[in-house]
């Protein structure tokens, strides 16, 4: 025998489809493959492929922002529920990443004097490099957000949305990585960090007003 009070109590609910983890992997790789084919497509591989196989740039140079990418996503879905908790396990990557750029740092201040590593900055070429991260990580971030992260229940929205930022701007890094020839650690430090730094402000600063519930 139906309830009338418990009938009307439920007359304006409606179903939602689980979140499903699968789904938020799909959409990144899918981002990823599609991003890496307009930089690719545009702007090209990079023209010293060859030597910078030999070097190992074209591998631990993507690799930096890949492992970031890997990382964050695995910390977006620890906290995309109400009862989830991070784990610290899935912080791994980000700090194999961090050691690979602190490795690169150590390498090339025996070959490079202070000047030379600094001089890499005015290189012209960071005009090219922070709005194609910034942007192509932007796009990312909007489409996550909209077939994803809107989805989510986190009780921390401003991690969370700091997370997708980091994600994003990760995985545009990785993209971009594959058609820069500028292997300074320290260009990478500033003009690649500085786009997916302020794209996951701009996540924490929506997670805050958007990802409450």
């Amino acid at each position: 025998m139906n309830d009338p009070l418990i009938d009307s109590l439920v007359k304006d609910l409606n179903p939602k489809n689980p979140l499903l983890n699968y789904k938020l992997w799909l959409h990144c790789t899918a981002c990823l493959l599609l991003i890496s084919a307009m930089i690719l497509g545009f702007l090209g591989l990079r023209d010293d492929y060859t030597n910078s196989i030999q070097a190992g740039s074209m591998f631990w140079k993507p690799g930096i922002f890949l492992l970031t990418w890997l990382s964050s996503v695995l910390l977006i879905i620890d906290i995309s529920r109400p009862t989830g908790s991070l784990k610290r396990f899935h912080a791994l990557p980000l700090i194999a990443s961090i050691f690979i750029i602190g490795w690169q740092f150590t390498v090339q201040a025996q070959y490079y004097s202070i000047e030379e590593m600094f001089a890499v900055l005015r290189d012209k070429s960071a005009f090219v490099c922070l709005p194609t991260i910034f942007i192509c990580g932007a796009f990312a971030m909007l489409m996550a957000w909209k077939f994803w992260l809107s989805k989510t229940a986190s009780m921390r929205p401003i991690l969370l949305g700091v997370l997708s930022g980091l994600s994003a701007g990760s995985l545009a890094a990785t993209a971009y990585a594959l058609h820069c020839t500028k292997d300074a650690a320290l260009y990478i430090s500033v003009y690649y960090i500085l786009p997916i730094l302020l794209l996951s402000i701009i996540g924490g600063f929506l997670g805050k007003k958007y990802l409450r519930w």
